[in-house]
């Protein structure tokens, strides 16, 4: 993983020399018109920032990829494997949003608020799922926010701004606390890091033929 991140590392830095090898080109042709340089700078200025997310998404996108093992399954079949985590006593809950599955902490759940309460969290992740069908693909964002627990579970509240991108600390192949068909350990010792979800449904996806990227859109 450390070696994807310096690659994509690598491509905003090249993304920063491109753009700051065009201001140069443009200060020297416009050095004696005042006006029309400010204009450049700013232009420059603005479409740097306006291009940056899209293009940090599409190198990670090319990056942090991993290919599918075997023969692929249904998009049907692979969406109601990884909502069967729901039928497993464990922290962690599958919900829709759109065609979107969203997996996460069960942070509004009475037999785990405590617990969750007591680990003193002060941010619940989730990882969203985005499924291509013709390209047998799901793209995972990683997304926190912050939390903060009040009386009860009907009292967390859910900050609406985070963190949104891709969060060291996937490994390909390791389960942490899952078996291949997502059959959680009632006696596993939970942390509630990101990768106690991030890294079993993403093997599971892996194993049923479907490639995975991580992105930020």
């Amino acid at each position: 993983m450390l070696k994807r991140f310096l690659i994509v590392f690598g491509l905003i830095v090249l993304y920063m020399l491109v753009l700051g090898g065009i201001l140069l080109l443009v200060i020297s042709t416009l050095q004696d018109d005042e006006q029309a340089l400010l204009i450049a700078i700013l232009s420059a200025f603005v479409l740097s920032i306006a291009g940056f997310v899209p293009y940090a998404d599409w190198a990670a996108k090319r990056v942090f990829r991993f290919r599918g093992q075997g023969l692929a399954i249904s998009e049907a079949e692979l969406r109601a494997h990884i909502q069967g985590i729901n039928e497993w006593q464990a922290p962690i809950v599958v919900g829709e949003r759109g065609k979107t599955l969203v997996a996460t902490w069960k942070y509004a759940d009475a037999q785990w608020w405590e617990l969750f309460a007591r680990a003193g969290l002060t941010r619940v992740y989730e990882l969203r799922m985005r499924f291509d069908e013709a390209r047998h693909l799901v793209t995972l964002i990683d997304v926190t926010r912050a939390v903060g627990w009040r009386a009860g579970p009907q009292e967390v509240r859910i900050g609406w701004g985070g963190y949104r991108g891709i969060m060291a600390g996937f490994e390909a192949g390791t389960a942490w606390g899952l078996d291949d068909d997502l059959d959680f350990d009632e006696l596993y010792d939970y942390e509630f890091s990101p990768q106690e979800i991030k890294t079993p449904i993403t093997s599971a996806i892996l194993k049923r033929g479907w490639d995975v990227r991580f992105g930020i859109w």
